[in-house]
């Protein structure tokens, strides 16, 4: 473990007994910190340098999840109604 990395452990330790009341150990943290990791590998990658864009299925796939289909000129309709209320009737 590097220095740094040391400091910042005994940093958080410190925020930690305001926090929690308790002094949890460095072995504690480390713990816990390996097990929030793995719930959380995406931000891990990204902190170490590893982001990598979507591959072409998992872009569609995400597409396909948040779309919404809709008719576009009742869109449009809709959007005048609120934009321009004096004029519908």
């Amino acid at each position: 473990m590097s220095r740094e990395a040391k400091r910042e452990l005994e940093r958080l330790q410190a925020r930690l007994v305001i926090e929690a009341g308790r002094k949890y150990s460095l072995q504690e943290l480390v713990d816990a910190a390996i097990r929030v990791a793995l719930r959380r590998q995406e931000e891990l990658l990204e902190e170490l340098g590893e982001w990598r864009p979507l591959s072409r299925e998992e872009a569609e796939k995400l597409l396909d999840m948040y779309s919404i289909d809709v008719d576009v000129e009742d869109v449009e309709k809709d959007m005048k109604e609120v934009l321009y209320p004096e004029h519908t009737g």
